[in-house]
């Protein structure tokens, strides 16, 4: 930790003190050696003023450095690998260093009474560290470590019992206050102190700049928002016995993720309690085949090439057929399906036409402005590149269209998904908090009349389509289900993916802040919660309807009515809900 501000005025006085005895003893020879006094005198002055100056200097350093905290004691001493505090956009802590301590018995410190005594005190406040471990400190006769990883409350409690013989030595080490809560967000350290994960590691050069001059680095999470997320995806996952959960809240104008979460979670203080599987960042790691929740890309672009309006109509009563390969629908149809329809009834017959129709050069075009081809754009190392078609035939590009044939993270998803929701512009993600002046980067993929007649879509999908039960009464939630068989062995499993991607408030400027939602579990097994189905309208979007009326007020949006409200969208009925998967 260093020297103290008493241990650094203290050495200081003495120097002092010195100094002065030294300059006595100068005057006392100058006058015994007949040099004049006046001469003398200020030359002695001047010392004295020098001596007094340097040590001003000297102790208010050291006071500096006492009262900035760690960060500038770690400069002032040269400690290595000194870590800022993490905190979230409203500055509450995430991450922070502190000591932890390993305790050192040595009965040579003791009297022969006095062993007995410690050594039954040592085992009434250690009752879980085996008996031949406490014993053996007073076997070998010399002071050896008895344990570690003491918090400074423990240690101050230990040393209220007053034991001869017991001393502690400070490890720095990294703490987590919230433990479990934003672990794949935040990420860990080694025990050197470098960043091995999230923000810990992508942050590693600021983290390490700001220790120096003891200020936070803030990142773009939101703590409340990341909680309420947590908690919502938590349960329905344990409901579903799901193999993992992910969830994503956004500012879809800035690109912030305001949340990350992946379950299961882990104990950031406890890392070695946990394997490297339930470790695992899956938002960032894990591609998935996200299903039908992709058709607000596939869709958006053949509004946006103009190849498809609100006014096309698409045969969906019979499967298409492409090669040996048929694409159907779960429901029957008996009409003509407008876009519209297309997309609040999920269809995949319809949504395959309208990506034939703008044809692989153009679709490919905008699947790699979109970044689509590559891995999500985020500060984060984590993310995974995506697994694409060998080849864009005719039968590939139709399956891309419902979200089947392209493995891709669900951070790759979000940061494509949000060009559709806020006026047309690809922005990278970040997990910096925006400072509210700065330009956006961001490259325009689609017009702001496409992004404004997706959002109004959403909107319709969530009143009267298969999104039904994310609404949120008043906070104009929009959004889009998704449920998509798991391959395996050069097959389609039973296993499905069950995702919603929820937008809100979908009104506004069309480049204004609103909210993009996705929520993803990765084989629920069904439960009661839904119904009994596995499919993403009663799995993922009930989860993200309860996130989003959780964070409104975090976020300032607040309630009002919209012009899709009323009997005559609310009471409509609801088709059921496509598979994406061997059709």
């Amino acid at each position: 930790m260093g020297i103290s501000i008493i241990e650094s005025t203290q050495s200081g006085f003495q120097w002092v003190a010195d100094r002065v005895w030294k300059v006595e003893h100068a005057f006392e020879r100058a006058n015994a050696s007949g040099v004049k006094a006046s001469s003398a005198r200020m030359r002695i002055f001047c010392i004295l003023v020098g001596m007094t100056v340097a040590y001003v200097c000297l102790a208010g350093f050291a006071a500096r450095g006492s009262l900035q905290g760690r960060g500038q004691i770690a400069a002032l001493t040269g400690e290595p690998n000194a870590r800022a505090q993490l905190v979230d956009r409203n500055g509450q802590l995430l991450a922070t260093d502190v000591n932890d301590y390993s305790l050192f018995v040595d009965p040579n410190d003791m009297t022969g009474d006095d062993r007995s005594l410690v050594r039954r005190a040592l085992l009434q406040i250690f009752p879980d560290l085996p008996r031949d471990q406490i014993d053996k400190p007073f076997k070998m006769n010399r002071r050896l470590l008895l344990t570690n990883n003491i918090k400074a409350a423990k240690r101050d409690e230990i040393l209220n019992y007053g034991l001869p013989g017991i001393s502690f030595e400070a490890v720095r080490v990294r703490d987590y206050p919230l433990a479990n809560t934003g672990s794949a967000y935040i990420g860990m350290t080694q025990r050197g102190g470098e960043g091995m994960s999230g923000a810990e590691k992508a942050m590693q050069d600021q983290i390490a700049a700001n220790a120096a001059t003891d200020q936070p680095v803030t990142l773009a999470m939101d703590l409340r928002i990341q909680g309420a997320l947590e908690n919502e995806m938590r349960a329905m996952a344990v409901a579903q016995r799901a193999q993992s959960a992910i969830g994503i809240v956004t500012n879809v104008r800035t690109g912030e993720v305001l949340a990350l979460a992946s379950w299961p979670d882990f104990d950031l203080n406890r890392p070695g309690a946990f394997s490297d599987a339930e470790k695992r960042n899956h938002a960032a790691v894990d591609r998935y085949e996200l299903g039908s929740i992709f058709k607000v890309i596939s869709i958006s672009v053949g509004l946006d090439t103009g190849t498809t309006s609100l006014a096309s109509v698409y045969d969906g009563r019979q499967p298409l057929k492409l090669g040996n390969r048929l694409i159907h629908d779960e429901h029957a149809s008996s009409e003509l399906l407008s876009l519209t329809d297309v997309f609040i009834k999920s269809s995949n017959i319809g949504t395959s036409r309208v990506a034939l129709d703008v044809g692989a050069t153009a679709m490919t075009r905008y699947y790699e402005a979109l970044g689509l081809f590559r891995s999500a754009d985020i500060e984060l190392t984590e993310p995974a590149s995506p697994l694409l078609p060998s080849r864009w035939s005719d039968s590939s590009l139709a399956s891309s269209a419902f979200g089947q044939g392209m493995a891709i993270t669900p951070l790759s998803f979000i940061e494509a998904a949000n060009a559709t929701l806020n006026g047309g512009y690809l922005r990278p993600l970040t997990i910096k908090k925006y400072d509210g002046h700065s330009p956006l980067p961001g490259t325009q993929v689609f017009s702001a009349a496409t992004s404004r007649t997706m959002l109004e879509l959403m909107r319709q999908n969530v009143l009267k389509g298969t999104g039904t039960r994310a609404n949120a009464p008043g906070l104009r939630v929009g959004g889009k289900t998704g449920t998509a068989q798991k391959p395996g062995n050069g097959r389609y499993t039973s296993e499905d993916v069950s995702s919603f991607l929820a937008v809100f408030p979908v009104d506004g400027p069309v480049d204004g802040d609103r909210y993009s939602v996705l929520v993803t579990f990765d084989s629920p097994q069904g439960a009661p919660e839904s119904g009994g189905s596995r499919m993403g309208g009663p799995v993922a979007a009930p989860v993200a309807g309860h996130v989003i009326e959780r964070i409104a007020p975090f976020v300032g949006v607040a309630r009002k009515e919209d012009k899709f409200t009323g009997p005559g969208w609310d009471k409509a009925p609801v088709a059921a809900e496509d598979v994406t998967g061997d059709h």
